[in-house]
Order: structure tokens, then C-alpha cells, then sequence
């Protein structure tokens, strides 16, 4: 056993060698190279320095930096102002829509209208009247027109009312008739100008001297006007026409006719 002396020798001998040999070499990057004083010191850590990095194994894309998120844009605020304004462009372009007539070709089937015209007619029994050759009255019809097909082509049903002016049912002439109509139209916008000839028959009574003379009666004629869109689907229609209209009746167990060639004005609103 070696003396207390000795021993303290030694350790300050070590203790100066170390001191002598300066910083400690590292192997492998953190064992050191003194096996004796690795197995007294253990592994040297160095506090000062920061860790190496990681690298990505061979054949791996490097990844974005964990350092600090990726931050975007700040998020944009509307003002009141900018969202009344967009409101109001979207209301004006949604009214603007709903009051878009259709396009040419692409009118609602069918169409309904309900009409008013007025025009002369033959009056019997007057001072001066001859058969073929007549006095005139004015008169008044109503009718319930409707066309199934209203494209460029225009194909209507018309059931007519008409009365003698000033008068209803029980103090003058009337009549009832079925018409039929062909013809063309065309789309401007709101306004669909027409051409329309047309061609009915129907009933008509006669009152004479107080007495009730059932007689026939027809039609033919042209209309030419222009319908005029006032909504999404409702219309008003103003016609000008040029009508035909004969009476056949029954004088001496003869049929005899007395017509009149006369203009008409026609007013309709429908959808």
C-alpha cells in the first residue's frame, strides 16, 4: 500500500498534465482520447454549442422549416359599404332577369287574352236599305282569345260576344261566333308587332218590329297590331282591322245576305 504522499503526488502531477494538454480532443465527436482520464471524466458535453442539424436521408425531399410557420395574408374585412353595394348590383341584375321578355320563339304556350273591338255592322230593317246594300250600326263584341301556338307562328281560337252599341240583350241584335286565326309575329324587346287573318261563324238574332229573327252570321278579316309586354308574362294588345262580316237570313223562304266591309279596333290584355 502506497503512502498518503505518494498519492497526492500523483494526483497533482495528473491534474497538471491535463492542464498542460489544453482543450480535450474529442473522437467521434464525444469520446476523449485519454482512455484513462475518459474512464474517470466520462463523456465530455459542450453546453456552449447548439446541436448539429439532422440530415434528411438520401432520396427524401427536405421539408419546410419547423422554425416558423408560414403565415398568409391578413383576411379582408367588407365594410358595410361594399356589401350594401354588392346587395344592390345583385337585386338590380335579379330584377333585370325577371323582366327579361323571353327570346323570339320562346313565348309561353298558350297564351290567353281577353279582348275588346268594336266596329260597324249591317242594321235591317232601315229606310233605304236593299239586300247586299245596308245601313250601318256600330257594334260591340268581347272575345276569349287563345293560342296554343305563339312562336313566329301564331295560331289562335277565338269565342266571341258582340251586341248591338247602346243596347244588351233584350232591346237589340247580338250574336255569338267561334273564329279562327293564323298569322306571324315577331319579337322586338317588349314589343311583338303581328299579322293575323282570321275567319268565324256563328249565331245571330235579329229583333224586328218586336219580333226575335234568328239568322246566321260570319266573319272574315286581318288584324294588324302589336302586343306589348307590361310584366314577366302579362301583355297588352292593340289591333287595327279590316273585317268582313255578312248576315244570311231567311225573307220570302229566300236566304238572302247583307254584308258591310268596315274597319275594326281591337284592345286585349292576357298573359
Amino acid at each position: 500500500m502506497s503512502a498518503p504522499g505518494s498519492t497526492l503526488f500523483r494526483a497533482v502531477a495528473l491534474i497538471a498534465a491535463l492542464a498542460a494538454m489544453g482543450p480535450v480532443a474529442r473522437a467521434g465527436g464525444d469520446a476523449i482520447d485519454d482512455p484513462k482520464v475518459a474512464r474517470r471524466l466520462g463523456t465530455r458535453m459542450d453546453w456552449g454549442s447548439a446541436p448539429p442539424a439532422l440530415s434528411p436521408p438520401e432520396g427524401t425531399a427536405p421539408g419546410p422549416s419547423a422554425s416558423a410557420p408560414e403565415r398568409g395574408p391578413p383576411p379582408v374585412v367588407a365594410s358595410s359599404s361594399h356589401l350594401d353595394s354588392e346587395r344592390e348590383t345583385a337585386g338590380a341584375v335579379v330584377e333585370r332577369t325577371a323582366a327579361a321578355p323571353p327570346a323570339p320563339g320562346g313565348f309561353s304556350l298558350p297564351r290567353f287574352q281577353l279582348a275588346f273591338r268594336r266596329f260597324d255592322f249591317v242594321q235591317i230593317g232601315a229606310a233605304g236599305a236593299v239586300p247586299g246594300l245596308a245601313a250601318t250600326e256600330p257594334f260591340n263584341s268581347v272575345s276569349l282569345d287563345i293560342y296554343p301556338v305563339s312562336s313566329l307562328i301564331r295560331l289562335g281560337l277565338s269565342t266571341q260576344y258582340g251586341w248591338q252599341s247602346g243596347t244588351w240583350t233584350s232591346h237589340g241584335d247580338y250574336f255569338a261566333a267561334e273564329s279562327v286565326s293564323a298569322g306571324a309575329q315577331l319579337r322586338f324587346g317588349r314589343v311583338v308587332p303581328f299579322a293575323e287573318a282570321f275567319a268565324g261563324i256563328g249565331y245571330m238574332r235579329r229583333l224586328q218590329f218586336d219580333r226575335t229573327i234568328p239568322t246566321a252570321y260570319w266573319q272574315l278579316g286581318v288584324d294588324v297590331g302589336a302586343d306589348v309586354s307590361v310584366a314577366s308574362t302579362g301583355f297588352v294588345s292593340v289591333a287595327v282591322g279590316y273585317l268582313h262580316a255578312v248576315n244570311g237570313f231567311l225573307v220570302a223562304q229566300q236566304f238572302t245576305t247583307a254584308f258591310l266591309d268596315t274597319w275594326s279596333f281591337k284592345l286585349g290584355i292576357g298573359f
